[in-house]
Protein backbone atom coordinates (compact mmCIF):
# COMPACT_ATOMS: atom_id res chain seq x y z
CA UNK A 1 0.00 0.00 0.00
CA UNK A 2 1.05 3.57 -0.98
CA UNK A 3 2.05 6.01 1.79
CA UNK A 4 -0.66 8.29 1.19
CA UNK A 5 -2.96 5.35 1.30
CA UNK A 6 -1.51 4.15 5.21
CA UNK A 7 -1.74 8.18 5.80
CA UNK A 8 -5.56 8.44 5.12
CA UNK A 9 -6.83 4.86 6.59
CA UNK A 10 -4.18 6.30 9.83
CA UNK A 11 -6.72 8.92 9.46
CA UNK A 12 -10.27 7.04 8.98
CA UNK A 13 -9.54 3.43 10.18
CA UNK A 14 -12.30 2.51 7.02
CA UNK A 15 -14.34 3.73 4.05
CA UNK A 16 -17.27 4.79 6.45
CA UNK A 17 -15.47 6.88 8.55
CA UNK A 18 -13.45 8.92 5.62
CA UNK A 19 -17.02 8.85 3.81
CA UNK A 20 -18.57 10.52 7.12
CA UNK A 21 -15.90 12.63 7.41
CA UNK A 22 -16.21 13.58 3.88
CA UNK A 23 -20.27 14.14 3.37
CA UNK A 24 -22.04 16.55 1.09
CA UNK A 25 -22.99 18.81 4.10
CA UNK A 26 -18.80 19.67 3.75
CA UNK A 27 -19.31 20.67 0.24
CA UNK A 28 -19.85 24.37 0.90
CA UNK A 29 -17.48 24.66 3.06
CA UNK A 30 -15.13 23.50 0.54
CA UNK A 31 -16.12 25.84 -1.75
CA UNK A 32 -15.66 28.64 0.53
CA UNK A 33 -12.08 27.80 0.78
CA UNK A 34 -10.33 27.29 -3.21
CA UNK A 35 -6.68 26.85 -1.97
CA UNK A 36 -7.50 24.47 1.23
CA UNK A 37 -9.64 22.20 -1.78
CA UNK A 38 -6.72 22.37 -4.44
CA UNK A 39 -3.79 22.90 -2.01
CA UNK A 40 -5.22 20.49 1.31
CA UNK A 41 -4.02 17.29 2.50
CA UNK A 42 -7.21 15.61 1.59
CA UNK A 43 -6.57 12.07 -0.43
CA UNK A 44 -7.45 11.58 -4.37
CA UNK A 45 -9.47 9.26 -5.26
CA UNK A 46 -6.90 6.51 -6.58
CA UNK A 47 -5.72 7.07 -3.10
CA UNK A 48 -9.48 6.39 -2.06
CA UNK A 49 -9.42 3.15 -4.09
CA UNK A 50 -5.82 2.54 -2.65
CA UNK A 51 -6.52 2.63 0.86
CA UNK A 52 -9.89 1.07 1.07
CA UNK A 53 -10.20 -1.24 -2.24
CA UNK A 54 -10.95 -0.85 -5.88
CA UNK A 55 -14.04 0.98 -5.83
CA UNK A 56 -14.17 2.85 -3.05
CA UNK A 57 -13.92 5.74 -4.46
CA UNK A 58 -16.79 5.23 -6.66
CA UNK A 59 -18.70 4.68 -3.75
CA UNK A 60 -17.89 7.89 -2.11
CA UNK A 61 -18.88 9.62 -5.03
CA UNK A 62 -22.30 8.46 -5.30
CA UNK A 63 -23.73 10.39 -2.08
CA UNK A 64 -22.10 13.06 -3.37
CA UNK A 65 -23.45 12.97 -6.90
CA UNK A 66 -27.04 12.12 -5.47
CA UNK A 67 -26.94 15.04 -3.39
CA UNK A 68 -26.24 17.45 -6.46
CA UNK A 69 -28.91 15.28 -8.48
CA UNK A 70 -31.47 16.36 -5.33
CA UNK A 71 -30.15 20.05 -5.16
CA UNK A 72 -30.15 21.10 -9.09
CA UNK A 73 -34.20 20.88 -9.11
CA UNK A 74 -34.65 18.85 -12.61
CA UNK A 75 -37.58 17.07 -13.43
CA UNK A 76 -35.95 13.77 -13.85
CA UNK A 77 -33.02 12.24 -11.51
CA UNK A 78 -29.96 9.68 -12.11
CA UNK A 79 -31.37 6.46 -11.25
CA UNK A 80 -29.03 4.38 -9.40
CA UNK A 81 -27.40 2.82 -11.81
CA UNK A 82 -26.68 6.17 -13.55
CA UNK A 83 -25.12 7.46 -10.30
CA UNK A 84 -23.00 4.04 -9.89
CA UNK A 85 -22.12 4.77 -14.08
CA UNK A 86 -21.26 8.80 -13.60
CA UNK A 87 -19.72 7.62 -10.26
CA UNK A 88 -16.88 5.10 -12.03
CA UNK A 89 -16.67 7.70 -14.82
CA UNK A 90 -15.23 10.81 -12.56
CA UNK A 91 -13.20 8.25 -10.82
CA UNK A 92 -11.20 6.40 -14.01
CA UNK A 93 -11.31 9.54 -15.69
CA UNK A 94 -10.24 12.14 -12.52
CA UNK A 95 -8.46 9.86 -10.37
CA UNK A 96 -5.98 12.73 -9.70
CA UNK A 97 -8.60 14.76 -8.42
CA UNK A 98 -8.21 15.38 -4.99
CA UNK A 99 -11.77 14.41 -2.96
CA UNK A 100 -12.16 17.95 -2.03
CA UNK A 101 -11.61 19.08 -5.57
CA UNK A 102 -14.54 17.11 -6.44
CA UNK A 103 -16.48 18.60 -3.84
CA UNK A 104 -15.63 21.82 -5.44
CA UNK A 105 -16.86 21.21 -8.87
CA UNK A 106 -19.99 20.15 -7.51
CA UNK A 107 -20.79 22.76 -5.27
CA UNK A 108 -20.32 25.26 -8.51
CA UNK A 109 -22.06 22.73 -10.78
CA UNK A 110 -25.28 23.48 -8.14
CA UNK A 111 -24.44 27.18 -8.17
CA UNK A 112 -24.83 27.46 -11.81
CA UNK A 113 -20.99 28.09 -12.76
CA UNK A 114 -21.05 25.49 -15.41
CA UNK A 115 -24.88 26.46 -17.14
CA UNK A 116 -28.25 24.71 -16.27
CA UNK A 117 -29.33 21.07 -16.75
CA UNK A 118 -33.05 21.30 -18.25
CA UNK A 119 -35.29 18.61 -17.75
CA UNK A 120 -33.05 15.92 -16.47
CA UNK A 121 -29.33 15.40 -14.91
CA UNK A 122 -27.31 14.62 -17.59
CA UNK A 123 -23.92 12.95 -17.18
CA UNK A 124 -22.50 13.98 -20.24
CA UNK A 125 -23.00 17.70 -19.45
CA UNK A 126 -21.73 16.70 -16.41
CA UNK A 127 -18.01 14.74 -17.44
CA UNK A 128 -18.28 17.61 -19.85
CA UNK A 129 -18.05 20.94 -17.41
CA UNK A 130 -15.55 18.43 -14.89
CA UNK A 131 -12.89 18.48 -18.09
CA UNK A 132 -13.36 21.69 -19.75
CA UNK A 133 -14.24 24.65 -17.33
CA UNK A 134 -13.40 23.37 -14.28
CA UNK A 135 -10.17 21.85 -15.31
CA UNK A 136 -9.34 25.37 -16.90
CA UNK A 137 -10.43 26.89 -13.72
CA UNK A 138 -8.22 24.79 -11.74
CA UNK A 139 -5.22 24.71 -14.03
CA UNK A 140 -5.19 28.54 -13.90
CA UNK A 141 -5.77 29.17 -10.01
CA UNK A 142 -2.37 26.43 -10.00
CA UNK A 143 -0.94 28.49 -12.05
CA UNK A 144 -0.96 31.50 -10.27
CA UNK A 145 -0.49 29.26 -6.55
CA UNK A 146 2.68 28.36 -8.35
CA UNK A 147 3.80 31.78 -9.73
CA UNK A 148 2.86 33.42 -5.92
CA UNK A 149 4.85 30.47 -4.38
CA UNK A 150 7.50 31.30 -6.75
CA UNK A 151 7.21 34.98 -5.96
CA UNK A 152 7.88 34.51 -2.27
CA UNK A 153 10.68 32.41 -2.75
CA UNK A 154 12.48 35.08 -4.51
CA UNK A 155 11.45 37.50 -2.32
CA UNK A 156 13.10 35.20 0.50
CA UNK A 157 16.20 34.65 -1.61
CA UNK A 158 16.34 38.34 -2.03
CA UNK A 159 16.52 39.01 1.74
CA UNK A 160 19.06 36.36 2.23
CA UNK A 161 21.36 37.72 -0.60
CA UNK A 162 20.62 40.76 1.78
CA UNK A 163 22.13 39.28 4.92
CA UNK A 164 24.91 37.92 2.60
CA UNK A 165 26.38 40.84 1.61
CA UNK A 166 25.89 41.91 5.01
CA UNK A 167 27.99 38.89 6.07
CA UNK A 168 30.40 39.56 3.92
CA UNK A 169 30.72 42.78 4.92
CA UNK A 170 31.76 41.97 8.15
CA UNK A 171 34.15 39.62 7.37
CA UNK A 172 36.06 41.82 5.70
CA UNK A 173 36.15 44.61 7.74
CA UNK A 174 37.15 41.90 10.22
CA UNK A 175 39.67 40.92 7.94
CA UNK A 176 40.93 44.56 7.44
CA UNK A 177 41.93 44.82 11.00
Amino acid sequence: MQPKANALKSCHSDLMGFCTAFNPDLQQEVADNIDRALFGKAPMLCTIDAAYGEGSATQWLIPQLHNMCVTVGVKTKLDDVQLMQLAAMIRKEFGYLKATEVMLFLWRFKAGHYGELYGAVDPVRIMRALRGKFSEERAKHIELHEYMEHEREREQWAKEAATSEQIEEIKRKFNNK
